[in-house]
């Protein structure tokens, strides 16, 4: 896997994404409420969509970086795994809604005001929970390097394909084993 740009590490780091998102908010709010043209807030939720694949390409980048480090570790055990779950879906809901109900609340407010109040509670209830996917996202997956010794990184990958033996032999019983020509070499 190639290292991600610099434009993506920095976007998908946790703080900027976080001031890049409060940004993108704003923007979207000030459509909301009027005060921004709507090709902006356009822009701005592509912008999000972005930064939202930025932190999710530098959380997969730094999970296949730690199990690329920890291939020679100890405990193979430790290699991270990947759960399939329907969260994809949930979110992928959420963004729909987020997109699609301001569309939908100018022609309805008119209408009925318990309608837009509703759609208003589930705008901001699917904007809730993409700030709290987002958030979770971000720092989930940090994980600290193990402090490994060169020597220990050395033996590693002999110990992992021999093992430990139960008991060591003494020189003199190796000796008696090998062939005479052996021990003459040996001088012993």
């Amino acid at each position: 896997m190639n290292r991600p740009s610099l434009v993506v590490r920095v976007a998908g780091s946790p703080l900027p994404a976080l001031v890049l998102f409060a940004g993108y908010a704003g923007v979207i709010a000030g459509w909301y409420q009027g005060h921004v043209v709507w090709w902006l807030a356009l822009a701005a939720v592509s912008a999000a969509i972005r930064t939202l694949s930025a932190v999710g390409t530098l959380r997969r980048y730094k999970a296949w970086r730690a199990e690329w480090n920890a291939m020679g570790a100890k405990d193979q055990s430790a290699r991270p795994s990947r759960k399939k779950s329907r969260s994809g879906v949930f979110i992928t809901g959420a963004a729909l809604l987020l997109l699609a109900i301001p569309v939908c609340l100018p022609p309805v407010q008119s209408n009925e005001e318990l309608l837009t109040k509703a759609l208003s509670c589930l705008w901001l209830a699917s904007l809730v929970y993409l700030g709290f996917v987002a958030l979770r996202s971000m720092t989930r997956g940090v994980t600290k390097r193990p402090n490994v010794s060169a020597k220990e990184a050395e033996a590693a990958p002999v110990e992992w394909l021999v093992g430990r033996p139960f008991s060591s032999p003494s020189r003199s019983d190796v000796t008696r084993q090998l062939p005479e020509y052996c021990a003459r070499l040996l001088g012993s």
